[in-house]
């Protein structure tokens, strides 16, 4: 039961950042470029903070974490190029 309970609370937190990630984009459209780094800055913070347990695709979902990492280090890195 206990391994269902953490299952649960991994899905909730990673379900949490693809929001977040989904709604700095969607401020990048707005033109709200400073909130949405803050944003996309919280997703990098909460993608290291993961924590992915013992689920069985473990090694997939920290490789499609580090990919969405290094793509919000190009976002964060190349800023200065939405403003």
């Amino acid at each position: 039961m206990d391994k269902l309970v953490e299952g649960l609370a991994l899905v909730e937190e990673v379900n949490r950042l693809i929001e977040n990630l989904q709604e700095s984009l969607e401020l990048f459209r707005q033109g709200k470029a400073d909130k949405a780094l803050e944003k996309v800055n919280s997703v990098e913070e909460g993608i290291e903070d993961l924590n992915a347990g013992n689920l069985p695709e473990r090694a997939e979902i920290e490789e499609r974490l580090s990919d969405a990492l290094t793509s919000l280090e190009w976002v964060s890195d190349n800023a200065d190029r939405v403003k």
